[in-house]
């Protein structure tokens, strides 16, 4: 019974699952919802935000016009009483002035007051009665005062027109509380010279009363629309969705049907065929032919191959990971500096033990081919084949069959002969490979701390030797560009242990690929502009890195593989910039091969800067 909390981890890891990598109907359906939830909401609040700006230029234009009506009328009016005041003022006739003053009040409801007020805000007429006489010292008053101050003294014809009214909105005190006002001021003339204003204020209660039911109106009818065109949208995007869901149901339901057929034949049913009736997409059916033509002729050689590639597959698998342990213990040896010369017995023992294997393999190949059954048989069953056609007691029958016997036995032993020599010559070579990787690991095994001058191109032959059937089993095609160089002055064994490095990355880097596409090119030269460097380069055409992670190649403990230690790059640059020399990669981008460059000073001249670049 599984455990609460490994059940609750399972769940959770399923959930992440199905959210990084989710099915396809999930992904269309998502894609789908995601451009409808984009589309419309956009289109709406643009247009919305288009209707609610109409609105707002609608409804000030209209509150523009309506101030303006009001202050047209206010202006019409005190210009013609200012006239009027100004012909009274010149006559004295101050009683005529308070009866003007009266009657526009009483007149007007929207007039709240009508004042006369002369240059030192005394009020000279006034349409409450009581302040005929009085110093006038309120918000409004002091304004009229000030903007009495800005007129010229005298008058000036040119410019009168311009500057002879102004406007001013303030607050009068009433039975109900603060009453809103617009005061209009229009300066008075005794001839040309100036004597005070008259104020006329205008209630805005109706103005404020109007300019709510406008707003209230306009409010109204952008809650009616906003209402409507949400519902049509709401409605569109519900037949989108619908439309968008029966697409994508046709199109999932292709590729179910594909994934369930690549899933059974993955399980090891060959026979089974991807029906195409149904299929909306034409890419989906021809994958599924194509997928059904690969299944068939796959199932014809599957039979006769099956057991073969079982026996072979474990055959390799074990030499090659006995291979892998024997040079990877062989490396480690190599690589311990009190373990060295025992390295150095241990294969020279087993070179011992191989040389009388291979005398005796070429002995045993020289017999086979010269063995004298092999080459007097023919003569000895001439003259056995000779008796019996001459026998006469022999029946008819039993004679044609050692006849027949004796005419196909020298072929088939020849066959065999034959058989036996080609795989003892397999064996021969097999032996001078390992033979010569053994040279190759004696010259290798020695102590540390031991520099002396090297040719890096011939290292770079001797490593791509020691890693020739690794390369050969992935079908990586190796190009060389080993350059003529000068010697460099460093530890061989562990320059070839770098070198090894390299080029194992490259080759891992490009398993992923198709065969063809496995190229290697190993190189050596010189450093263009630093006739001082050698350089040693690897480049393959695999997964490559992004420009972002280039800096941390050679930091410990970072590796792109999934098994990857992060040790090597690291401790193959701390060694490279210990020689003053420098180490570096560099990539197109992902999936487009990287290059692996080392650079080292040559013999005579171990002395430029070392880094990474």
């Amino acid at each position: 019974m599984t455990e609460p909390g490994k059940r609750t981890k399972g769940f959770w890891v399923r959930i992440r699952e199905a959210c990084l990598r989710p099915s396809i109907r999930t992904y269309l359906i998502a894609m789908n919802m995601i451009v409808l939830c984009l589309l419309f909401p956009t289109v709406s609040i643009f247009f919305l935000d288009e209707v609610s700006a109409f609105r707002d230029t609608q409804l000030a234009r209209a509150l523009q016009e309506m101030r303006g009506n009001l202050e047209g009328r206010g202006l019409s009016l005190t210009r013609s009483m200012a006239l009027s005041a100004s012909q009274a003022i010149a006559g004295y006739d101050f009683t005529f002035l308070n009866i003007m003053v009266h009657q526009v009040a009483a007149d007007d409801t929207e007039i709240r007051y009508c004042i006369v007020m002369d240059d030192r805000r005394k009020a000279t007429a006034h349409s409450v009665s009581e302040k005929v006489g009085s110093i006038l010292d309120g918000p409004l008053d002091l304004a009229a005062a000030e903007f009495l101050a800005t007129l010229p003294k005298i008058r000036n014809h040119a410019n009168h027109p311009a500057e002879d009214v102004r406007f001013v909105d303030g607050t009068l005190a009433g039975p109900a509380g603060e009453e809103p006002v617009m005061e209009v001021v229009t300066p008075i003339y005794n001839g040309d010279r100036l004597w005070g204003v008259l104020r006329c204020g205008y209630s805005l209660q109706r103005l404020q009363a109007e300019t709510s039911r406008v707003e209230e109106e306009w409010a109204r009818k952008m809650r009616d629309f906003n209402f409507s065109f949400l519902s049509m949208s709401a409605i569109f995007f519900s037949m989108g969705a619908v439309i968008a869901a029966l697409f994508t149901r046709s199109f999932a339901r292709s590729m179910d049907r594909l994934g369930d057929g690549v899933a059974r034949v993955t399980e090891g049913n060959l026979r089974h065929k991807i029906s195409q009736s149904g299929m909306v997409c034409a890419e989906v059916m021809e994958l599924s032919g194509a997928f059904n033509g690969m299944t068939d002729r796959l199932r014809l050689s599957y039979d006769e191959l099956e057991e073969h590639r079982r026996s072979l597959a474990d055959k390799v698998e074990e030499k090659t990971r006995e291979l892998k342990e024997a040079q990877a213990n062989l490396i480690q040896q190599a690589h311990e500096a009190g373990m060295a010369e025992m390295a150095v017995g241990i294969l020279h023992n087993i070179g011992n033990a191989i040389t009388p294997a291979k005398i005796s393999t070429s002995l045993l190949r020289q017999r086979v081919t010269q063995s004298a059954i092999r080459r007097n048989l023919p003569l000895a069953l001439e003259q056995i084949r000779a008796v019996v056609e001459k026998g006469d007691t022999m029946v008819e029958t039993e004679k044609h069959r050692l006849l027949d016997l004796l005419r196909l036995l020298p072929a088939g032993l020849d066959e065999e002969c034959e058989h036996l020599s080609r795989e003892l010559a397999l064996i021969a070579e097999k032996h001078d490979h390992i033979e010569a990787i053994i040279n190759l690991q004696m010259r290798y095994a020695r102590l540390f701390g031991q520099e002396e001058e090297v040719n890096i191109s011939r290292l770079a032959e001797d490593a791509l030797r020691l890693l020739r059937d690794a390369i050969l089993k992935r079908e990586v095609v190796v190009a060389r560009e080993l350059a003529e160089v000068p010697p460099v002055h460093i530890e061989e064994a562990k320059l070839i242990q770098i070198f090894i490095n390299l080029i194992k990355n490259g080759y891992e880097a490009m398993e992923e690929l198709p065969p063809e596409a496995r190229r290697l090119v190993v190189s050596t030269g010189f450093e263009p502009g630093e006739p001082g460097m050698v350089v040693f380069s690897v480049r393959d055409q695999g997964l490559g890195f992004a420009p972002e992670d280039r800096e941390k190649l050679f930091q410990f403990g970072y590796s792109t593989k999934e098994r990857g230690s992060g040790f090597g790059l690291h401790s193959c640059a701390n060694y490279i910039i210990a020689q003053r020399g420098r180490i570096f990669a560099r990539s197109a981008g992902l999936g487009k091969g990287a290059e692996f460059i080392v650079k080292l000073p040559v013999a005579a001249e171990k002395n430029p800067p070392a880094g990474t670049e």
